[in-house]
């Protein structure tokens, strides 16, 4: 016991001790150690159905043994978590995957004979595999009673914990019946409100509660609807409670209402409605509260009454008014029992008392004779900054900072922080406290975890002290921490190959959606399931569970180290990305630092050495393709919410960032497979390009060049012509693609900068009072709500907004009143279908093009240049001769020039001009022979994909309706 501190009980108004200079040693209660190591499969949060069973008998053999107060209810807590996962993974199976093809008819109505053909194939595949499954739906019924039985010993297990061995033997009978190997190997879904939303089997009692205030007749019936996943765990405990509480008549059915009612779940609700049921429909915490409706009219369609339904929810922090904007719930009359955030029981958790206690027992441990919490004004602002940082969302965990005042055994006083932080509930949790005690030297120190809330010493950073980190120690850091979680964080087998091909995977799923843009719009959709098939196959040797998150912000610094933050909180669960794959973070680090392409090769080379990972270099670029657009992804989401707004700033910058970082490393990597000269120079003749929509179009949500586009360059490379840009990208911009692809120089910004790339000479064509109007324009842009600037361009701006995913220009009205109003005379606008530039006026495509020989001492030059909007006619004037693809948006006015218009849009076009160019009369020698060879060596899915996106539309969609994974996007 902990004799009382002396520090005064009003923190505010005692003297603030400096904080301690270094981080506490690590020191784990021994208690607490000894019953987490007993988890080491706590890492896999997807383990397979066999192996749930495993772990279930463990726990199960464990609640016979003595055990102190706090394991005893973990073990307790488990076997409810793991029998109920159980539950929910034969349900799934036994309901199997129905098909949704009315899209498909809308769209297409002539298909529509075939696809009720295919329908009713379909229909009766159901109905003969739900035949065989008869056996396994007679072992879920026993597994029901058995679950019951030991749910009633467990709800009351204050007093009648001897009770709960024996009603878990009943469950443990009932693990060794044989199943088929597809349901063995099948991965449970994961239940949300106890691994990342903050709830415990304890707030579902309290659910009850309110159910039993509000409904306290206990002879009337009532039927709990849970809505899988959640609804597996909460529907069972939620019938046990009632019947423990003596209501006679409740049942419980569980549903997943986007896939419809199986025969057996709408038998149980018909029979309810008939007996005059209540129908309580439980879940997790809503969100837009479309899943709830749909429910709720599954349930009404089997006979209830609106005024027998109840909603039964806890309500989330970020959703307190979801039952006030969602009309169709509030125009059915049904009734809504809510579980305010307030009356968690984690939020009591965290009341101080309650960790004032704790944190006692930890502090002791470690040789301190008292500690006490005190409320001071830093911990206010600490906690004011969390929040301000924290994005408040589903994925957001609760967590406090406590001020700490200690005493040592000599009565010398020292303050510390403690970070609590809501880890899981049971099994969900465990991993926190087990990669903590495993990468001591990389993480803050870990103080324990108990009720699903991990402890952590908080190491508050002062302004600007980690604000530009060493980059030499950022790289050895990040490899050596992937490396460390390589070593210490194995997950044995893989789940995402089989998270994969049940679509339950949504790295894959972001990954794939994004790749399947290289097949347009509805042809990527039937074909986004073959592309996540082909990325499930790919396996990696040392599946781990990653950090997912190594942006910058999630470092600290300590005296002589940075430590990473959140290191338990993104790797796997429901909302997160569930890679596996150490090569993630290798690639988030890239991003989220800006590493150069040297630095980058520190860090792989680095990793490499530290664990022994020597493939991962060829598995890099798929997960930057996830890393940027998953990056892209956030920043939409988060500017699209309103309480975020005194960020919004921030989150443009990300995505810019993350827009940036894909247009390069797929640049580098389609440079490549180029045929590049080791020295590029200047000769005639000049083929001058532009980049958007002649080599680079926007096929996986960026900018990226095709095959064609690559053949395009290679012939060029080939005959020794040299090649130049003209572009409206960035300065940057340019010189990584000359550098990447061995062109020679480029003109940036739609005529303001022109760049040698062979001399390495830069000249700025914008005069200083054009500059002046270009900065007076941007200050009066920032003052405009919802407007947003690419800080990236020097010479001209780039302003735009977000609609849709995207961004999009201004209105014109807006921008063309904002210059005369400012008076901006040596301005003038363009707008294109991502954002507006403004220009000077004494720039464009024509001048820079004059410059850009100029300053290579090549006037006079023989050009050609290949363009495809009206931006570029002013280059088709000074260019010998000019080509243009036949999307060409000016095709009038450029005829009228000499343009010559080629038979093939984009890139395909690209290259038809280029093969007239190298061979005027027509032919093919052997320098073109030599650019034949595709895919480049080793090439695989993404070379095919830049195939696709040449391939025309029509030709693409009768290829995916015959391929057999296209039936994956109409799976309900």
């Amino acid at each position: 016991m902990m004799k009382p501190s002396h520090a005064t009980m009003d923190g505010s108004a005692a003297r603030t001790e400096a904080p301690a200079p270094s981080p506490l040693p690590s020191r784990l209660l021994d208690a607490e150690e000894r019953f987490y190591r007993a988890y080491p499969w706590c890492l896999n949060t997807f383990p397979t159905l066999r192996e749930i069973v495993r772990h279930l008998g463990h726990e199960i053999e464990r609640l016979a043994q003595p055990e102190a107060d706090w394991p005893s209810r973990e073990v307790m807590t488990n076997v409810f978590l793991l029998s109920c996962a159980v539950a929910d993974t034969v349900d799934d199976h036994l309901h199997g995957d129905g098909y949704d093809f009315s899209k498909l008819t809308g769209a297409v109505p002539v298909l529509g004979p075939g696809v009720r053909v295919l329908d009713k194939i379909l229909q009766a595949s159901r109905r003969l595999r739900a035949r065989r499954a008869r056996r396994i739906r007679q072992w879920r019924d026993d597994w029901t009673t058995a679950l019951g039985e030991f749910l009633r010993a467990f709800v009351t297990a204050g007093d009648r914990r001897a009770q709960v061995p024996a009603a878990a033997a009943r469950l443990a009978s009932l693990l060794t019946a044989e199943v088929p190997a597809a349901l063995q190997g099948r991965r449970p879904r994961v239940p949300a409100a106890f691994r990342t939303q903050d709830l415990t089997h304890v707030d579902v009692l309290e659910l009850g509660r309110i159910l039993i205030t509000a409904y306290p007749d206990r002879r009337r019936p009532i039927l709990v609807v849970g809505l899988r996943t959640a609804g597996s765990y909460f529907a069972p405990l939620l019938r046990a409670f009632l019947e423990a509480e003596g209501y006679t008549q409740a049942d419980a059915v569980t549903i997943r209402p986007k896939k419809g009612l199986a025969p057996w779940e709408r038998a149980i609700l018909a029979r309810g409605a008939r007996a005059g049921a209540i129908a309580v429909v439980v879940d997790e915490p809503v969100n837009t509260g479309s899943t709830l409706a749909r429910a709720i009219d599954a349930v009404r369609a089997t006979g209830f009454a609106a005024g027998d339904v109840v909603a039964l929810v806890p309500v989330h922090p970020s959703q307190r008014e979801w039952t006030e904007s969602h009309e169709s719930l509030a125009r059915s009359g049904t009734r809504v029992l809510r579980l305010e955030p307030e009356q968690w029981h984690k939020y009591r958790l965290l009341e101080r008392a309650t960790v004032e206690g704790l944190l006692g027992e930890y502090f002791a441990a470690r040789g301190y004779a008292s500690a006490q919490v005190v409320p001071t004004t830093r911990a206010v602002r600490l906690n004011a900054e969390l929040q301000r940082r924290s994005e408040e969302k589903f994925h957001t965990r609760l967590k406090r900072i406590y001020e700490v005042r200690l005493e040592d055994a000599s009565g010398r006083p020292e303050t510390r922080y403690v970070l609590a932080k809501s880890a899981g509930w049971g099994w969900l949790g465990y991993h926190a406290f087990v990669i903590g005690a495993r990468l001591p030297q990389f993480v803050p120190p870990v103080l324990g975890l108990r009720d699903g809330i991990l402890y952590t010493e908080w190491l508050p950073q002062e302004d600007g002290e980690s604000a530009k980190p060493d980059r030499e120690q950022v790289i050895e850091v990040a490899a050596s921490y992937v490396a460390a979680r390589v070593q210490g964080l194995g997950l044995g087998t893989d789940p995402s190959p089989d998270l994969g091909r049940a679509n339950q995977h949504n790295g894959l799923d972001v990954l794939g959606g994004a790749l399947a843009r290289a097949y347009g719009g509805k042809v990527g959709v039937l074909k986004r399931g073959r592309i996540q098939r082909e990325l499930s196959r790919r396996t990696c040797p040392s599946p781990i569970l990653i950090d997912g998150k190594m942006r910058p912000e999630e470092w600290i610094t300590t005296a002589g180290a940075r430590l990473k933050t959140d290191f338990e909180h993104h790797g796997l669960g429901k909302t997160e990305l569930n890679m596996t794959d150490p090569a993630y973070d290798l690639a988030e680090t890239t991003l989220s630092f800006g590493l150069s392409e040297v630095e980058e090769r520190r860090l792989i080379d680095r990793y490499v050495e530290l664990s022994g990972d020597t493939g991962v270099a060829g598995r890099l670029f798929l997960h930057k393709l996830l890393a940027g657009t998953w990056a892209m992804t956030s920043a939409v989401s988060n500017l699209g919410d309103g309480r975020l707004s005194p960020r919004h700033e921030e989150f443009n910058r990300q995505y810019v960032d993350a827009w940036n970082f894909l247009t390069l490393q797929t640049t580098r990597l389609c440079a490549s497979a180029c045929r590049r000269p080791e020295t590029p120079r200047w000769r005639a003749p000049l083929v001058v390009l532009d980049v958007d929509g002649v080599l680079d179009k926007k096929i996986f949500g960026f900018p990226s060049t095709t095959a064609a586009g690559i053949r395009a360059v290679s012939l060029l490379h080939a005959h020794e012509v040299a090649v130049a840009l003209n572009t409206a990208r960035t300065v940057p911009e340019v010189k990584e693609y000359c550098r990447a692809y061995g062109f020679v120089g480029g003109v940036a910004e739609y005529g303001a900068v022109a760049w040698d790339a062979v001399n390495g000479r830069e000249r700025v064509l914008v005069s200083d009072e054009s500059r002046q109007q270009l900065d007076r324009a941007r200050r009066a842009l920032r003052t405009l709500p919802g407007v947003f600037l690419n800080d990236d361009y020097g010479y001209s701006l780039r302003a735009y907004t977000y609609e849709r995913g995207t961004t999009v220009a201004l209105p014109t009205m807006l921008i063309r009143n904002l210059l005369a109003g400012l008076g901006a005379d040596r301005l003038d606008f363009h707008q294109t279908y991502l954002d507006t530039a403004i220009l000077a006026k004494e720039t464009d495509k024509g001048r820079g093009l004059e410059a850009l020989l100029a300053l290579s001492g090549n006037d006079g030059c023989e050009t050609i240049a290949v363009g495809d909007s009206e931006a570029d006619l002013p280059m088709f004037r000074v260019a010998r001769r000019s080509f243009a693809p036949s999307h060409i948006s000016c095709r009038s006015a450029a005829t009228r020039l000499g343009c010559r218009i080629a038979d093939g849009a984009f890139q395909p076009g690209l290259l038809g001009i280029v093969r007239s160019i190298v061979h005027s009369g027509g032919g093919h020698c052997e320098r073109c022979r030599s650019c034949d060879g595709w895919p480049p060596e080793g090439g695989t899915l993404f070379w095919s994909l830049l195939e696709a996106a040449d391939q025309s539309r029509r030709r693409l969609l009768l290829r995916a309706l015959v391929d057999p994974t296209a039936l994956q996007a109409f799976v309900k």
